[in-house]
């Protein structure tokens, strides 16, 4: 992947549109975008606990990803409304272990995926992404090297708090080293954090008004290349 560090890709924001969203212009009605269950919707109230990636967004994300997806596991360990791993299957991943600490969100993801006939492709994990990050993205074995796709959308104050830093720089170091060839690691923060912060790597950077997205290959190392080219 080419590195976009100092390259950022701006994208005009979009004018707000309220309908069918909360006063603040937060979006209350969520639906998947591509790929099989395109159109479909997601259940979503407009709770405060979740910031759901906006439309325009997610569909660049995916845009990006394009072939990465097809036979891989997604990762989404901050979940919300569990719409990034949704997607993730509708494009192509075999199954999706989403994460959430929220119960209340748990259930709306559950919600979702019985309408949508996928509960046996979805594991939901009640739970601190950090505390389960160990266990859920272990090393690959000959038996099973299934690409990742792994996503990490926390809430923006994480990557400003010296703590909570520490914590989401683990679970990306983790992913550089234990990612099997063709995983693909996408982060989102704003556009207050400097994405230079991030641990060393081949990172692109991309931004989307106010939103940055970060990809990394973590599995392209010891002359492996990732068999998808990332769209310039």
């Amino acid at each position: 992947m080419k590195s976009n560090r100092t390259n950022n890709r701006r994208s005009k924001p979009k004018q707000r549109n309220t309908k069918g969203g909360t006063a603040d212009g937060k979006p209350t009605k969520l639906r998947i975008i591509g790929g099989d269950m395109r159109g479909r919707p997601v259940t979503y109230h407009g709770e405060e606990f979740t910031r759901p990636m906006r439309d325009s967004v997610r569909e660049n994300l995916f845009n990006i990803l394009g072939r990465a997806c097809r036979g891989a596991i997604a990762f989404d360990l901050f979940a919300g409304t569990g719409v990034l791993g949704l997607e993730a299957i509708s494009r192509g991943c075999t199954r999706a272990v989403l994460v959430e600490p929220m119960r209340k969100a748990i259930a709306q993801i559950r919600d979702t995926t019985q309408r949508l006939g996928i509960e046996d492709k979805v594991r939901l994990v009640t739970g601190d992404a950090f505390v389960l990050a160990d266990q859920l993205l272990k090393p690959a074995t000959p038996e099973d090297d299934t690409a990742w796709i792994v996503f990490m959308s926390p809430p923006y104050r994480m990557w400003t708090d010296p703590e909570g830093y520490k914590k989401l720089k683990a679970i990306i170091t983790r992913v550089q080293q234990y990612g099997p060839p063709g995983s693909v690691l996408v982060v989102e923060t704003d556009t207050t954090f400097d994405t230079d912060q991030l641990p060393p790597g081949d990172w692109d950077i991309r931004t989307y008004g106010i939103t940055n997205l970060a990809f990394l290959e973590p599995g392209n190392v010891c002359g492996l290349v990732s068999p998808f080219p990332i769209p310039e």
